[in-house]
């Protein structure tokens, strides 16, 4: 047992100094000339010569990100104009990663483009017409655009960005600001790729972008024709995108849409402002063109609303309540590297693993390297996330989760190791009491990896309020997991803890 684990050691040792960082930082100067940070800049990283498709990237509070990668050269790009204090800003810069050392690139107005913004909202008018008609989906697993297609409160997306879900949170900006309430799908077609979800009308009143459902000639874009998409990505503001149509099939219009992960989803509109379908993106790895863009035609978006709207009087109503959001982002100065390294409080209930954190600890020291810093398919929301805090969930394994996920690294170097000892439970989902009073969550996430020989692996990343404990006489922590779903794993904190940790980097 004691050799299994000192090679597995060495192994995840081997695979993380085998890695370099790379740390990017945008400061642009203000209107009185003061050199300020940029969160929610969204940056390319890609291998140089490009092998695969980029990495879409945004800076946090701080105006930065930090992102492991194999040792190379690398491009770091924009991918169209930064809009900051009334002017545009590009760049395209090459980076050296040298293995187990960080490589630093600054970007600012001396090494950029610098250009005049072409209108006031940095776009064009016709869009800023349906910017608020275009929201966030939030499921445990995935993040997703949609936009109001009926009155009643139904809401278009595509079937594949849901990711089976069945219960979602929508996200709008609305005249009071922004809002944030449950949805539920009631149409999720994989034949069509379309998917309906319904949310109270009278909490996201935004206007309907029309289908003009029902007629016989639905628009048919043609190759090498321009058609535009609106995103709502992860804590960013709305954007849209133009693409060239490169094939139509009678499923799908497939076009260069510069989408992300998260992002599928949006309206698409033609030329002449017709909508012309919603946006996707194959976004598992099992697909056999990962990372392809398509438009789902209208058509088939009139179908899935045409269900819906017959199930509205008889489906479940979905909760009439407002959801907690992520306070503003506020500008923060990056720690000085000499200071002492705040680390995440840890400890243990009977199957789990428990870690408190904010978004910071991820980016400093030693998790900056080790696999802890690994959020999967929530790495982009934690690396823009505001002080918030995280508590995160992972089953524990008789030789350890992060081991196990070495050997997984491992076998991709070629090494075999022998297989580990299944995990005491797979993360179901998470309750959270101060006192006796249950706290809503901002987001209750859950993160999801395939490991060789032991299937689909869940952890929960719940994010709260930094002051959502404030006060509490006592913490309680009710943990489920897939193998007991009705038996909770208690477990109490410290209120004092976890105010500490979320205090620790102010």
């Amino acid at each position: 047992m004691f050799a299994k684990v000192t090679v597995v050691t060495a192994v995840l040792a081997l695979v993380v100094q085998d890695a370099g960082v790379l740390q990017v930082r945008v400061n642009l100067p203000d209107a009185s000339g003061i050199a300020t940070p940029v969160a929610g800049a969204i940056l390319l990283v890609s291998d140089n010569p490009s092998t695969r498709e980029p990495r879409r990237l945004r800076t946090g509070p701080d105006g930065g990100f930090e992102v492991k990668l194999s040792p190379g050269t690398y491009t770091v790009e924009t991918d169209r104009a930064i809009a900051f204090a009334g002017k545009g800003y590009e760049w395209t810069v090459m980076v050296d990663v040298t293995a187990g050392r960080t490589a630093i690139v600054e970007l600012g107005a001396s090494n950029a483009n610098v250009g005049e913004l072409p209108s006031s909202d940095g776009g064009d008018p016709r869009f800023a017409r349906l910017r608020n008609s275009v929201v966030e989906i939030w499921t445990p697993t995935t993040h997703a655009s949609g936009f109001v297609i009926d009155s009643r409160g139904l809401i278009a997306t595509s079937y594949q960005a849901l990711n089976g879900a069945t219960d979602v949170e929508v996200e709008a900006t609305t005249s009071a600001g922004r809002v944030k309430v449950p949805g539920t799908v009631i149409v999720s077609d994989r034949f069509t790729g379309a998917a309906i979800v319904r949310v109270d009308s009278e909490l996201i009143a935004a206007p309907p972008i029309g289908a003009r459902c029902g007629r016989s000639d639905w628009p048919e874009p043609a190759y090498r024709d321009v058609v535009s998409t609106i995103t709502a990505g992860i804590l960013a503001d709305k954007d849209e995108t133009s693409g060239e149509v490169s094939r139509v099939t009678a499923q799908a219009i497939y076009a260069d849409l510069r989408i992300g992960r998260g992002e599928a989803g949006g309206p698409v509109l033609d030329a002449d402002g017709d909508l012309i379908g919603i946006s996707a993106i194959a976004t598992s790895d099992k697909d056999r063109h990962a990372d392809e863009r398509w438009v789902i035609p209208i058509k088939f978006a009139c179908d899935a609303l045409a269900t819906a709207v017959k199930l509205v009087e008889t489906a479940r109503k979905p909760r009439s309540i407002r959801l907690p959001i992520e306070p503003p982002v506020a500008s923060s100065k990056r720690r000085d590297a000499n200071s002492p390294r705040p680390m995440p409080a840890t400890l243990s209930s009977s199957n789990f693993d428990i870690a408190l954190m904010t978004p910071a600890h991820a980016h400093i020291g030693d998790a900056i390297a080790g696999p802890r810093s690994d959020f999967g398919n929530w790495a982009e929301y934690v690396a823009a996330a505001p002080e918030v805090l995280l508590i995160r969930v992972t089953p524990q394994f008789e030789e350890g989760f992060w081991k196990m996920l070495a050997r997984g690294a491992a076998a991709t170097q070629g090494v075999v190791l022998p297989p580990l000892r299944s995990f005491s439970a797979n993360f179901l989902r998470m309750r959270a009491f101060c006192g006796e009073t249950e706290v809503t969550p901002i987001h209750p996430f859950v993160i999801e990896r395939t490991v060789a020989g032991k299937g689909v692996l869940r952890e929960g990343l719940y994010v709260f309020d930094r002051e959502a404990f404030a006060g509490c006489p006592t913490v309680r922590l009710s943990i489920y997991s897939e193998k007991e779903p009705l038996t909770a794993d208690n477990k109490q904190i410290d209120p004092k803890l976890l105010q500490q940790v979320a205090n620790s980097l102010q």
